[in-house]
């Protein structure tokens, strides 16, 4: 039976393969270089936690995939310690190339090597310690930007030998299906359209191949995705999986499953959406109250899973989306210096303790605080891909020329006679600046992404308006013989919007950001020896130490219905000064005695005169007030 299943796709796929126009492509992270705020941003990382994996603990302080790391007491899955190595070595090797730091991707690369050099007789690849092959296909992200970097003929021979050994049967369980992504981008290095074909039977086919039982991770079939009822799915498989209809469409030219993909992805947040641009996620997927948080993990792969939509479709709406998570959910869920971390996070959270956390999982416990250490550490090990996979995709490759998807200030080497350099404060301000340096003439297309939340957008080239209120959610094509000292200026104006949540409450964004007030904050350590965490502690908790944050001045605002923004300029970026009456509004108590974030009051009443606060980035803060009650008439 699966053989005629794959004979069959095969015959699909050679009529389809055809009739698609190629789709943009990662440029290589040696070819990326950051700038300004970014490298700074980047910097700080290297400073902070993904330079010092001991103040992270268990797995991080052992030899990552440069052999088989020891079991640590008996918490966690026997797979869970490869995952969570895998993500923080893709983030580590992303970020060294990016910063040049040769430490960093040398310790990334040792794992790759070994992985490869212990590759067992029947293919398999990573640890035998759990027949899961889960973690392998997050390590494959890491050997990609290897790849990429240094085109490595023994990364794609050993991918070969191991996804030919992995069976239908196998790979339609859990998150082995999540191996179809290494699958397809290997079938685009080496043109094996049995590699496609195998990938399009397991997904097409999964609900049967993968047998009797509804584990969580299996759940997400063509069926599931195409029922009636609401998504119920876990957060972060759910965001790994919907990459990989969207990646067969690219493969097989069969629009089912672009239609499969777009559908699903936009069901999701319909569903789901919060203001901050990322959905609800605790650990399961929980409608769109904004009580209810979000996993770090899922700001990471939802971007990373984004980042397909968008090289594939071409369609700028998904930049938006990365972007927007990256720069509020993302940013929001780490401190400034990059030295602590949350689990879940929330658009309006006042406390984060270790006793905070007010979602139904793991209530009342550390999952909510800033920490560098937490008792699921997944985590922990994806908030080092972050940033470094933003910056990997603000410039992609097209067959004729660049794209400037997501911006920022950096330079690209689009060639060895071709530089792009981009000077910009973007998302804080709203222009940008892209200066050519090149040896001689080139000939190609520059597109530049305007966002769909941008009315007015203007281009200019060498002074001369070359475009003028631009189509919102398109790519304005730059076409010429590009030579040193061309000029483009870009202005993409940001209108400050007030939006209303659902279920009630007000917020507001301005482009890409999200605006909030940031409470104001008591920092203390915290010190005691939690249960939950299983012994796992920072090794020098006086450089990094977990947090206990508490409300230090007045957050109990709420504003009238037709509450407005005046924009402010400071020297860090625009401010939205709002007026606020203060009301009745306390921290909820749990009935162990622990403070928690409350819910939104209804319709409350002001308890004293009128005042005015400024709002912030939402990537700037920790404590926050983000969607405000409104008061009653």
């Amino acid at each position: 039976m699966n053989l005629r299943y794959i004979i069959t796709s095969t015959i699909l796929i050679l009529a389809a393969t055809a009739m698609k126009a190629q789709q943009w492509e990662d440029a290589s992270l040696r070819d990326i270089k950051p700038a300004g705020w970014l490298k700074e941003y980047l910097e700080t990382q290297r400073e902070g936690l993904t330079g010092h994996p001991e103040a992270l603990s268990y797995p991080y302080n052992t030899c990552l995939w440069d052999g088989e790391i020891p079991r640590m007491g008996t918490h966690g899955r026997v797979w869970w310690r490869y995952e969570q190595t895998a993500y923080y070595t893709d983030g580590l090797l992303r970020l060294g190339l990016l910063l040049e730091d040769k430490e960093m991707t040398d310790k990334a690369e040792a794992g790759i090597h070994y992985t490869i050099e212990h590759q067992q007789e029947d293919g398999w690849l990573g640890s035998r310690a759990d027949e899961y092959s889960w973690p392998m296909a997050v390590l494959w992200r890491a050997m990609k930007a290897s790849y990429d970097a240094n085109p490595d003929e023994a990364i794609l021979q050993a991918l070969e030998r191991f996804y030919t050994s992995l069976s239908p049967e196998h790979l339609a369980q859990r998150r082995n299906i999540i191996s179809l992504e290494g699958m397809l981008w290997l079938y685009s290095k080496t043109g094996d359209k049995e590699l496609v074909a195998k990938a399009d039977s397991v997904f097409r086919h999964r609900s049967e191949l993968k047998g009797e039982g509804d584990h969580r991770d299996s759940r997400v079939t063509v069926e599931f995705l195409t029922a009636d009822q609401p998504y119920n799915m876990h957060g972060v498989t759910m965001c790994e999986t919907l990459k990989l209809p969207i990646m067969l469409y690219e493969a097989t030219g069969n629009p089912f499953y672009r239609h499969l993909a777009v559908t699903s992805l936009d069901r999701l947040f319909e569903e789901n959406g919060l203001p901050d641009g990322l959905f609800t996620s605790a650990e399961w997927l929980k409608g769109r109250g904004i009580m209810n948080s979000h996993e770090t993990c899922d700001a990471i792969d939802m971007s990373w899973t984004l980042g397909y939509f968008l090289e594939i479709l071409k369609d700028a709406r998904y930049a938006d989306m990365l972007e927007k998570i990256v720069f509020n959910a993302g940013m929001g869920s780490v401190t400034e210096d990059f030295k602590a971390l949350q689990y879940y996070s929330s658009v309006n959270q006042f406390i984060c303790t270790g006793t905070s956390n007010h979602n139904e999982d793991n209530f009342a416990s550390t999952w909510m605080a800033y920490r560098p250490t937490h008792q699921t550490e997944c985590c922990a090990g994806q908030i080092h891909r972050l940033m470094p996979n933003y910056a990997a995709r603000m410039w992609l490759k097209s067959a004729d020329g660049a794209v400037a998807a997501l911006y920022g200030p950096s330079t690209y080497k689009y060639s060895d006679n071709l530089s792009f350099i981009e000077e910009t404060n973007y998302p804080y301000s709203d222009r940008i600046t892209i200066r050519v340096k090149s040896d001689k003439r080139e000939h190609l297309t520059l597109r530049l992404r305007i966002p769909l939340w941008c009315e007015g957008a203007t281009v200019k080239v060498n002074g001369r308006t070359k475009g003028k209120d631009l189509t919102p959610g398109s790519f304005f094509a730059v076409e010429r013989d590009f030579r040193s000292g061309d000029r483009i200026e870009i202005v993409l104006p940001m209108e400050t919007r007030r939006r209303t949540a659902f279920g009630g409450g007000i917020w507001f964004e301005r482009g890409p950001l999200v605006y909030t007030y940031a409470i104001p904050a008591q920092w203390e350590k915290d010190t005691p020896r939690y249960e939950n965490m299983n012994g796992k502690y920072p090794a020098d908790d006086n450089a990094f130490p977990c947090w206990s944050i508490t409300p230090s001045g007045p957050w109990n605002y709420a504003v009238k219905a037709d509450v407005t923004a005046t924009e402010v300029q400071t020297p860090d970026g625009i401010r939205l000064r709002i007026p606020v009456s203060p009301i009745n509004w306390q921290l909820a108590e749990a009935p162990g005695g622990a403070l928690m974030t409350p819910p939104l009051p209804v319709l409350p009443t002001a308890t004293g005169p009128e005042q005015t606060i400024d709002l912030v980035p939402y990537g700037l803060t920790e404590l926050r007030l983000t969607v405000f009650p409104v008061l009653a008439e």
